[in-house]
């Protein structure tokens, strides 16, 4: 038999196991691990913040062993399908004990609480229609509103302009009112403001009632 056979074929050293707790004051708690090689397995219990060797005579050098830990500190995941070769002397696996997580799935950890549930809330319809007819009322407000509010700014422009030729201002405020749809406005605005009509809107409402009665 070769030097390299007979290393292989020569029992295993074991693992040494070492637990690093990531809770509480990370001294306390015990974890409880199974490694599994060559069809044999044996298990150790190692302390939080210590170490634990676990040996098997089945075990031979060069060989894949599994390890599953199968108990822990309360509220830690659990190390599952880890794997370390074997060899003559023995092998160090380092694993930690962490806090399990409310929001995700973990062996040994309890169903998650929180965030995997969506929760689904439904609008009454009495506040859609609401909604609705509300934002209907805004449009229409701003439409007429908006209007008037231009026309006071050209008003208010004609006056100054013309604020030593109130013959001038008269007929600017008259061409204003003869323009297409400016009439009403500026009616409207007149009744909702409670402010006077321009000088000039006389004249010009009685040139569109004239002009009404020719066609």
């Amino acid at each position: 038999m070769s030097t390299l056979d007979a290393a292989a074929a020569a029992t295993s050293g074991g693992v040494r196991i070492t637990l690093t707790c990531a809770i509480g004051n990370g001294t306390t708690g015990l974890g409880t691990f199974t490694v599994m090689a060559n069809g044999s397995s044996s298990v150790a219990n190692v302390p939080c913040g210590g170490s634990a060797s676990v040996t098997n005579p089945a075990w031979m050098a060069g060989a894949t062993a599994t390890i599953d830990q199968t108990a822990g500190p309360v509220g830690t995941k659990l190390v599952t399908n880890r794997t370390v070769l074997l060899a003559t002397y023995p092998v160090a696996f380092f694993t930690s004990a962490l806090a399990c997580s409310t929001v995700s799935t973990a062996p040994g950890c309890p169903a998650p609480t929180t965030g995997l549930t969506p929760r689904r809330t439904s609008i009454p319809l009495w506040v859609l229609l609401a909604a609705l007819l509300g934002t209907i009322a805004l449009t229409v407000l701003a439409g007429i509103l908006a209007p008037l509010w231009v026309i006071g700014q050209q008003i208010r422009y004609f006056h100054r302009l013309y604020i030593d030729q109130p013959d001038a201002y008269k007929e600017a405020m008259r061409h204003l009112a003869l323009m297409p749809g400016m009439a009403w406005r500026i009616r409207l605005r007149s009744r909702l403001l409670r402010v006077p009509l321009p000088p000039g809107f006389d004249d010009a409402e009685r040139v569109i009632h004239e002009d009404r009665q020719r066609l």
